[in-house]
């Protein structure tokens, strides 16, 4: 099985994406409407939903979420889909996209695999992916009335001394001072998640195996493990195969945006 086959098992259709709320419009009871904007991470169909949580945490305050994730988007891929979003009109929009823009350097054929599935017409880099960031906020800022939050680019594979991880870490400081640029809260979730990883943690070393994101999924889907056991099974916490997100992962970054949502609320 590869990646495509992968997609054509995951559910279709859901309720809550941006062309599903255009269909249904707001809520009566909704007082904020969020909407969630990035990749797999965000999409939560391959990695812990932190969307479907703050829905269950936040809903009943009258907090009503779009989950605006797409499997394998780049920031490139966001800049292109914002259409849809703006349409939502938004009060909120949080962005969590970088984790495919930096995935796509790990070596030639992940970036063949990107550059073809993603449409990409130049080698992916730093500059490239700020430049994209720059247009999502331009676009949110002058078409809608949202305030926007960027979120810190995640861990890549849990070795924090490793090349993959110097990356992202090159990233998230990119990203902060474009955020203080622009006048933009960036929510830590990269440090986050750094601090679920104990000092004695010694994790397998990220190879790039595609395989490990088809067997992270099938396990949480055909065997129903959580989240968690996915991650534990495959030596790892923070993450479930190297790149997405743990149930405790999730719930940190759920927990970031609900402080950020009440701290704009109050």
């Amino acid at each position: 099985m590869n990646i495509a086959a992968l997609q054509k098992l995951l559910p279709s259709g859901r309720p809550d994406t941006p062309e599903a709320f255009l269909k249904q419009g707001r809520r009566p009871e909704t007082r904020t409407l969020v909407v969630c904007l990035g990749d797999s991470i965000t999409q939560g169909q391959v990695s812990a939903n932190y969307v479907d949580a703050l829905t269950q945490r936040l809903g009943p305050k009258g907090y009503q979420f779009v989950n605006a994730g797409v499997n394998g988007d780049l920031a490139f891929n966001v800049s292109k889909r914002l259409d849809a979003v703006i349409a939502c009109r938004p009060d909120i929009v949080t962005l969590l996209v970088g984790t495919n823009d930096i995935n796509a350097r790990y070596d030639a054929s992940w970036e063949q695999r990107y550059r073809k599935g993603q449409g990409l017409s130049v080698p992916p880099s730093l500059e490239f992916y700020i430049e994209n960031i720059e247009a999502i906020v331009t676009r949110l800022q002058t078409e809608t009335d949202a305030r926007v939050a960027l979120i810190e680019v995640p861990i890549l594979g849990e070795d924090l001394s490793g090349r993959m991880n110097a990356l992202v870490r090159d990233y998230n400081q990119a990203l902060h001072v474009l955020a203080a640029r622009r006048g933009l809260t960036c929510l830590p979730l990269h440090a986050r998640l750094i601090e679920l990883l104990p000092a004695t943690h010694r994790p397998p070393p990220y190879a790039g195996d595609v395989t490990a994101i088809l067997w992270a999924t099938l396990g949480s889907m055909l065997l129903r493990r959580s989240w968690d056991e996915v991650a534990r099974r495959n030596g790892l916490i923070a993450l479930t195969d190297h790149i997405h997100l743990s149930d405790r992962s999730a719930a940190v970054v759920a927990e970031l945006i609900g402080a950020f949502l009440e701290r704009t609320r109050g």
